[in-house]
């Protein structure tokens, strides 16, 4: 499999046409770690300065006069302030085709595997508020056995659940069950980055004790995000409570340093498993 992989990705490198794409989507994502990788080293931090970067600062300031004179870099902060929701969606769109296209082997190898591990449907989508409470329908990997909430009803997913599979488990642990999100991403329903879209059945009872807990709504819900990555997995009102104070400072202080570090905080979580149910 993992050879028919390697010759399917070959295959589609060989395209003419896809090679002139991926050579302008590199050159483009290229320029902009330069640049934001400038600016990190400029600012140093999301949050706040400590006196170390802040010499760091300094040394730049004697080392570059001519970056830190306030010209070049205070173009770059406003274009990337003002082009930030559209240079966002633009990236969504190119990372989730691309993403959906070379991962196409690995989908067909799960949905095999899913048919084989037990019986109901290889996908699972289930209603979720997106922006501006609009509801659509998110797309994921089957992990429980067939119609697993027709007895109890919409309730959170808990440690060693008994509704999971046995291939679920192993999904989950490895957060496998969440790439066909990337589908809700293409279509923009979904960010990469951004709050995790919630259930309408939870929404609403966390609202009668959270009435503020809509606000996160006001963008695009995200696959990762700060709350997901900063905090664990929440299971009750308590948790919604936490996740909304990292939902809401995500939405103050949205920007492309935080974007990357949010993907690499992911990155991580994927790589350890931390946090899945």
């Amino acid at each position: 499999m993992l050879s028919a992989w390697q010759n399917y990705s070959l295959g589609l490198l060989a395209s003419k046409e896809l090679k002139k794409f991926f050579s302008s989507v590199i050159m483009g994502l290229g320029i902009s770690l330069i640049t934001w990788s400038t600016f990190w080293l400029v600012k140093n931090s999301v949050y706040a300065q400590s006196e170390a970067a802040i010499n760091s600062t300094s040394s730049l300031s004697l080392a570059f006069p001519w970056i830190m004179s306030g010209s070049i870099v205070s173009v770059i902060i406003g274009f990337a302030r003002t082009k930030y929701q559209l240079f966002k969606r633009c990236f969504d769109l190119v990372v989730s085709s691309l993403s959906i296209l070379l991962l196409l082997p690995l989908f067909l190898i799960i949905a095999i595997l899913i048919k084989i591990d037990s019986e109901g449907p290889v996908f699972f989508r289930q209603e979720r508020f997106g922006k501006n409470r609009t509801i659509f329908k998110m797309w994921k990997f089957r992990t429980m056995r067939k119609n697993a909430e027709l007895e109890t009803g919409p309730v959170w997913a808990e440690d060693n659940d008994p509704r999971v599979t046995r291939l679920g488990q192993f999904k989950k642990s490895a957060y496998l069950d969440e790439l066909p999100q990337l589908i809700n991403v293409f279509k923009g329903h979904m960010s990469l980055i951004g709050p995790r879209p919630e259930r309408p059945e939870f929404s609403q009872e966390i609202t009668k004790h959270i009435p503020n807990f809509m606000q996160r709504l006001h963008i695009r819900p995200g696959i990762s995000g700060l709350a997901q990555t900063r905090y664990p997995y929440g299971a009750s009102i308590k948790d919604a409570a936490r996740k909304l104070k990292y939902d809401t400072l995500y939405i103050k202080r949205m920007c492309w340093l935080l974007d990357f570090q949010i993907i690499f905080w992911t990155i991580g979580r994927v790589l350890t498993g931390e946090g899945a149910r």
